[in-house]
């Protein structure tokens, strides 16, 4: 037999026992899979008229009530950063989250009672969680300026320097300078 002729053989068995390989072996099946949500029927936090308290929801009570997991997300880690939420507005601080999102999801979320506002480590705080406390993009810069040059705010003096005694007031509360 002609050499070509061996050397053609024995790349077709080759490529038809691969073939045959690929087609029986067990981890090439293809296995659908049910995507699934369990909610925690424990939850404390009860569904009201479709609405859901933003103060108390966690991230499977804002998915029973038809918001969408990457707006939920957000909305629950802006509220573990700040601790309460005076009013659905302030949602428009996050990201992601402008005015048309915030009417949409007003259908489903309310603001009630619960949680306590968390203190602000002025020091600490990168500008994404200034914003979420609702400073300025102006007052951001002066914090970040002041900070850069003093190193650290030490008191609330320096505080009502940069923002201002009528803006200070405001936060004076929850400000921590450690």
């Amino acid at each position: 037999m002609n050499q070509n002729i061996k050397l053609f053989i024995i790349i077709v068995v080759i490529l038809l026992t691969s073939f045959i390989y690929n087609k029986i072996r067990p981890e090439k099946k293809v296995v659908k899979l049910k995507k699934e949500i369990i909610y925690n029927d424990n939850s404390e936090n009860k569904i009201v008229n479709g609405k859901v308290n933003i103060n108390t929801a966690t991230l499977e009570d804002y998915l029973k009530v038809g918001v969408s997991m990457g707006i939920a997300k957000k909305i629950v880690e802006y509220k573990e950063t700040v601790g309460h939420v005076k009013s659905l507005e302030e949602l428009r601080r996050v990201a992601g989250l402008g005015a048309k999102t915030v009417e949409k999801i007003s259908k489903s979320v309310e603001v009630g009672e619960g949680g306590q506002m968390n203190k602000l480590k002025i020091n600490s705080a990168s500008t994404k969680i200034l914003k979420y406390y609702g400073f300025t993009t102006k007052e951001i810069k002066k914090i970040e300026k002041y900070k850069n040059e003093h190193e650290v705010i030490y008191s609330n003096v320096e505080m009502m320097d940069i923002l201002g005694e009528e803006r200070y007031r405001e936060y004076e509360d929850i400000i921590s300078y450690n």
